[in-house]
């Protein structure tokens, strides 16, 4: 049996300047952390069960009216023993 794992994504939005507060918004209603978040740009990290969850999240992202572009930065997988006491499920 696999171990669980947890995978830990950045990305980047592309947004309409005049939509960057409602787009922000809309990513933390989805349930995605931004980072970071300055006129027609985003920084969010996404975390899932699997590079298939984050890729779905990143697709929803993507689709948010304001959006121009969704580009995934970078993604790493751990397992959920080597996380320690600080995991969030």
């Amino acid at each position: 049996m696999r171990e669980p794992m947890q995978h830990i994504s950045s990305a980047v939005l592309r947004v309409s300047p005049a939509a960057t507060d409602e787009v922000s918004g809309a990513v933390t209603a989805l349930g995605v952390e931004v980072a970071l978040s300055c006129p027609g740009r985003i920084v969010v990290l996404i975390e899932g069960p699997t590079s298939g969850a984050v890729g779905e999240v990143l697709t929803r992202l993507a689709l948010l009216d304001g959006v121009h572009s969704a580009c995934m930065v970078y993604e790493q997988a751990e397992p959920l023993s080597t996380m320690g006491d600080e995991q969030c499920l």
